[in-house]
């Protein structure tokens, strides 16, 4: 038998916890049960520190309390946020490191005849690296430069997308419409995220 998970809310509809059915307090006057339709492990995380959670119909949905000006602000200020993020799940502050393997890696692409002495960025990627076994000074260089293709890639697309959704952010004239640009940005990093393997 499956035990039934209540909202509790104020009589506006915010949500100020849940419980379960054979744990439900005897509500005090102001406050309202609501049976829930899909259950909730926890309560949820905000998609914005001043948004509240709210239940109607049994279902859960957040309500922006700030003005629309602030919200906006708030959402542009985000994107930054999530760009700092993903530099820093891809290069942490190893920035000038990966530079100077990369330039290493497109000099040597480059030499013909390839060069004597290599770079110590192209050896010890080619004796260390996530095959587990010892690759040749070419595949390393192959590497390290199809990776710095594919941050760069993803640097421009970061910049872009970021300056169409903050448009589209600063464009709204609904809170629906700063929901719609949000949302296409939560998903943009999402679908970037898992493009990088981060």
């Amino acid at each position: 038998m499956t035990t039934l998970q209540y909202a509790i809310s104020d009589q506006v509809g915010q949500v100020l916890g849940f419980a379960e059915e054979e744990r439900m307090p005897a509500l005090p006057d102001g406050l309202v049960a609501h049976v829930m339709v899909e259950r909730v492990p926890s309560f949820p995380e905000p998609p914005w520190p001043t948004s509240t959670l709210h239940v109607a119909n049994n279902e859960l949905y957040w309500v922006e309390t700030a003005p629309l000006e602030q919200a906006k602000e708030l959402a542009i200020a985000r994107t930054y946020v999530d760009v700092d993020a993903v530099y820093e799940a891809a290069i942490g502050r190893r920035g000038t490191e990966y530079t100077r393997a990369e330039d290493a890696a497109r000099v040597y692409l480059a030499a013909d005849p390839k060069p004597a002495v290599v770079s110590g960025y192209i050896t010890g990627h080619a004796l260390t690296n996530p095959t587990g076994q010892v690759q040749s000074e070419a595949w390393a260089a192959q590497q390290i430069v199809e990776r710095a293709d594919a941050f760069r890639w993803a640097e421009l697309q970061m910049r872009n997308v970021r300056f169409a959704r903050q448009a589209d952010m600063r464009a709204a004239i609904t809170p629906e419409d700063l929901a719609t640009a949000v949302g296409q940005w939560n998903d943009f990093i999402t679908w970037l995220r898992s493009t990088l393997g981060l």
